[in-house]
Parts: structure tokens; C-alpha cells; sequence
């Protein structure tokens, strides 16, 4: 081999390791948080991509389906969607960064594999008080690396066995989503339990609504409202709840929309 060869081989093999490497979905705990007992417990678990899985309120109840838990973008134009729900991925992310982590929060960051995008999220617990019930915080902050702004879809979405039924109700609002384990036949006796996804406060984003989908699976994020239930309510079945936002994101800008997960 000669000393021109190795030296290509070389600057090569720098290129390579200098790239950022596509991760796979995750669904392993590497965070778990834990507040509260009897009625004001709250347990879940955030992965290292930034997924909420496994969440209890009360205690021995719990909440999450097995077709997880997650978050989407898509860029509006040209039409390019991104989406980690745990279970499964659109395979176009980097490696998230864990940027910091504590007793009561994790904060995560990954940008898309075309450097398009970079999503942080700070995920806190927030214990029950006097005025408010034990709930999962988190800050979706959406950063445009484009040098030029872009209309862009933010969703969160987590799949729901309400008190681990796979036949639950469903309902939808302007600010969120819901379900709780009554269903109409097979769990006709309270007490019944339940999570929502809630937006809170005022998102730096145009557009905003709650849907509960009549499917388990996440959506795309670029049609997510293409499993919505028709008039926002339903019962008997394995579904799933989703907040989506849409605003024009500047270039090389951010913006950010708060939600939480909380018992009912």
C-alpha cells in the first residue's frame, strides 16, 4: 500500500468517525422517578432518547401501553417527518445528549440526521400538593438550524392502557387528551383510572389540539390527525392520545410548548 493510500485511508476513516451517528428507539429505562404514595403516587422511567415509559398514579395502577410513548416533526415543505415513540423510530435521528440530569429532572437533546433540527426536552416531576396532583412536566423546546424559517408540526403522543385495561374511554379537548377505564361493559364499576396529556400555559406556537386516536400505534407526524375519533370521544377500545402544535419557526430560532402527563 502506498504512503498516498494510507493517507486517503486515514482522512477517510476522520470523516467517518467526525459524522454524526444515527441512533435506533429505546426502551430502556435509564432514568426512573419516583414521588408520593397511595393516591399520590407517580413512577415512569425516561429513556436515553427522551421517552416516558412505564407510568403508575395512583399506586399499582398503571397507565402506559405497549406501543409507547414518544415525539414527532415534521418539516412542512419540503415534507420530511421525524418521529421516536420508543417502540420504533423513523430512523433519521442522531444520538440524543443528555445535557443534564437530577433527582426531579432530565433534560435530553437530539437533532435530526440531516442537522435540520434539534429538539431538547426537559422533563421534570412535579410532586401532588394542596393545589395541583402529582404530574410529569415537560418543555419542548424546537430550534430551526435552517437559514430559513420553516413551518414546522411538534407532536407528543403516548399509547394508554388505562389502569392496564386494554378497553378504555377517550376524549378530546382544544388543550389535551384523555382516557380512564370505564368502557361501558367490561369495567362498569368505579372506581375507574386514567391520564391525560395536558398543554399548559400559552405555547410559542400557532396552532394547538389535543386528539385521542381509535389506534394504539403513534402517528406520522406530518398527519397527525388522521386517526382522530370522529366528534373527540369513544369507548371500547385500545387507543392512544396525542398534542400536537404547528407554527413557522424562524431561522435559527426556537420555539416551545410545555404538556404534562397527569393522573384522573
Amino acid at each position: 500500500m502506498t504512503r498516498t493510500s494510507v493517507c486517503l485511508m486515514v482522512c477517510f476513516l476522520l470523516i467517518c468517525c467526525a459524522l454524526p451517528i444515527p441512533a435506533a428507539a429505546d426502551t430502556t429505562c435509564a432514568y426512573t422517578f419516583t414521588s408520593g404514595s397511595g393516591t399520590t403516587y407517580l413512577f415512569y422511567c425516561v429513556t436515553a432518547n427522551g421517552n416516558i415509559l412505564q407510568i403508575s398514579t395512583p399506586f399499582g395502577h398503571s397507565q402506559s401501553g405497549p406501543d409507547g410513548e414518544g415525539y414527532g416533526i415534521c418539516n412542512e415543505s419540503p415534507a420530511t417527518e421525524y418521529h421516536d415513540y420508543g417502540t420504533g423510530d423513523s430512523g433519521n435521528w442522531n444520538a440524543a445528549t443528555v445535557l443534564s440530569h437530577s433527582g426531579s429532572s432530565v433534560k435530553i437533546a437530539r437533532t435530526t440526521s440531516d442537522g435540520n433540527w434539534t429538539l431538547t426536552q426537559t422533563i421534570t416531576k412535579v410532586p401532588s400538593s394542596s393545589s395541583i396532583s402529582a404530574n410529569i412536566k415537560i418543555v419542548m423546546a424546537l430550534t430551526n438550524n435552517q437559514s430559513a424559517a420553516h413551518i414546522a408540526y411538534l407532536v407528543r403522543y403516548t399509547d394508554v392502557l388505562a389502569n392496564g385495561s386494554i378497553s378504555n374511554s377517550f376524549g378530546q379537548t382544544l388543550d389535551g387528551a384523555f382516557a380512564w377505564s370505564a368502557d361501558g361493559i367490561l369495567n362498569l364499576t368505579p372506581p375507574w383510572y386514567g391520564v391525560q396529556l395536558q398543554n399548559v400555559g400559552t405555547p410559542q406556537f400557532g396552532y394547538l389540539e389535543g386528539f385521542a386516536q381509535f389506534v394504539p400505534t403513534g402517528p406520522n407526524a406530518c398527519a397527525f390527525a388522521l386517526y382522530s375519533m370522529p366528534y373527540g370521544l369513544g369507548a371500547r377500545f385500545h387507543g392512544s392520545l396525542v398534542m400536537a402544535y404547528v407554527t413557522s419557526v424562524p431561522a435559527h430560532g426556537t420555539k416551545t410548548a410545555t404538556m404534562t402527563y397527569r393522573g384522573l
